[in-house]
């Protein structure tokens, strides 16, 4: 039989049939392929364990009586004396109540010594010789008989996209404090990154405090069927079912039907594989803890990130600028935006060779033209003013790079690198954005927050790809480009 066949056939709830598994009074067959096989035996042993539990034997009775050390007849025995003892209890408070009641006393005249000794007198029998039980209803099993198994989808899921999500974008926050641009890294290498790091970190808090951040923001928490914690084993063993039973390894189409059958097993209210032995707990849902509480470290989360990325996008000087001070941001802003070139500035603001790299195949097509066109430098008492670029090109065959990158590289590094710059990123962004945004293909000028980007531009048989950043001749001669670029602090 399956797990449906015996549940519908005994009448017991799959959750209490699970539970009695774990407990060990029940053995049933296990298929390979590890879906369990019911027999009449075990039939026939939980109806025998449905009748003693409701009887009130308990489960450890129950153990003793299946291996043998205690007989049926003791244990009856001792569980019709101890209910005995609990109706003469119930009988005496009854009677009690009775007296208090007809007496007509009130709270502050209640005399509570004399009914507190009637209460510890010996039990009375019943009045009028009636038969004590008047056949009362069999109690049901009792509610301890299952390992508690949370299913509900939404909170489940909402736990699991918290801790993932926030380990990412912790991760981002890491990836810019060390230096580098979070946007420009592989979006399957993070997710790679955030699967093996939680393979080893959700056991470790199962093990430590028995929830992830995302579960304790839910209320959920998952232990042992003891209530104990899990241990790192247990606990990495429940993670790898989850890999393969809920997310199907990641592996397209297989995973999708993994993870469907993970959404219908919680709407059919059936525990997941990996949650086998173990007790998933949800407390009361509670819409300001529960939603409040996420939302919250969501925007904390978020802000943390943010201030990760900006204080990682500062340029290393700031202030009134040399000339050095502002090659050093702009050598600084490149790096980060892993801006690759031939070329660096050096402490006079004057490009120098970078050494080859060993894999000197790819083709560095931003300077095709040899050595790139130096920066003129406009100083005020020392202090950087303004930077000039120029660009030109005549009767060529070749594609000219247009500067974009070096533009905005300069803006970034003379701009973000005054005192009164904002310390956010997303306030100094707007920058960039205009920039990208512009036409360079005709004259623009952009002015943000006290720096003034003015370009010049002339074209004759060139035209601009501004996806690849490049002017590309339409004649092999006969054709003019021009391209002038001053970067001002107003």
């Amino acid at each position: 039989m399956t797990s449906k066949e015996i549940e519908a056939r005994s009448g017991i709830p799959r959750a209490n049939i699970r539970y009695y598994e774990a407990e060990g009074l029940l053995q049933p067959i296990r298929k390979k392929n590890g879906y369990r096989d019911y027999r009449e035996e075990d039939l026939a042993a939980l109806e025998k364990i449905r009748l003693l539990r409701r009887l009130g034997l308990s489960i450890e009775e129950l153990k003793a009586l299946q291996s043998g050390e205690e007989s049926l007849s003791a244990l009856l025995e001792r569980r019709m004396a101890a209910l005995a003892g609990e109706r003469g209890t119930l009988e005496r408070v009854e009677q009690v109540c009775g007296q208090l009641r007809q007496s007509g006393q009130t709270f502050e005249t209640l005399d509570a010594g004399t009914y507190l000794a009637a209460l510890d007198a010996p039990a009375l029998p019943s009045a009028g010789g009636e038969v004590w039980w008047k056949a009362p209803p069999a109690p049901p099993l009792p509610e301890r008989d299952t390992l508690p198994t949370y299913t509900g989808l939404t909170r489940r899921l909402a736990a699991r996209l918290l801790d993932e999500w926030g380990m990412q974008f912790l991760l981002m926050g890491g990836i810019a404090l060390a230096g580098h641009s979070p946007g420009l890294v592989s979006s399957l290498g993070l997710q790679v990154a955030v699967q093996i790091i939680w393979l080893f970190l959700e056991p470790l808090l199962l093990r430590i405090f028995v929830a992830t951040p995302g579960k304790a923001l839910l209320g959920l928490r998952v232990t042992g069927r003891d209530g104990q914690k899990l241990t790192y084993a247990e606990a990495f063993t429940r993670h790898l079912l989850l890999l393969w039973y809920g997310r199907g390894l990641f592996i397209p189409i297989w995973s999708w039907i993994k993870m469907f059958q993970t959404a219908n097993r919680c709407w059919n209210d059936e525990p997941q594989p990996w949650d086998v032995d173990t007790a998933y707990e949800a407390a009361p849902f509670r819409p300001l803890r529960h939603i409040g509480g996420p939302v919250l470290a969501a925007v904390l989360v978020l802000v943390a990130m943010e201030a990760a990325s900006s204080y990682s996008q500062l340029p290393p000087n700031r202030g009134d600028l040399t000339v050095a001070e502002f090659a050093e941001n702009y050598n600084r802003q490149a790096a980060y935006m892993e801006v690759s070139s031939r070329y660096r500035l050096d402490e006079t603001g004057r490009w120098e060779r970078v050494p080859d790299p060993p894999d000197t195949s790819t083709i560095d097509i931003t300077y095709n033209r040899g050595r790139p066109d130096d920066f003129q430098y406009t100083l005020e008492d020392g202090v950087l003013r303004a930077v000039t670029m120029e660009v030109s090109a005549e009767n060529t065959r070749d594609w000219v790079s247009v500067p974009v990158g070096k533009v905005v590289l300069a803006a970034t590094a003379l701009f973000w690198g005054q005192e009164d710059a904002s310390f956010w990123a997303s306030v100094r962004r707007p920058l960039i954005t205009a920039l990208a945004d512009a036409d360079w293909g005709e004259d623009f000028t952009v002015h943000r927050d006290g720096v003034t980007v003015t370009a010049e531009v002339e074209l004759r048989n060139f035209y601009i790809n501004s996806d690849m950043g490049l002017a590309i001749p339409t004649e092999e001669t006969d054709n003019y480009f021009f391209f002038h670029c001053t970067i001002a602090l107003d």
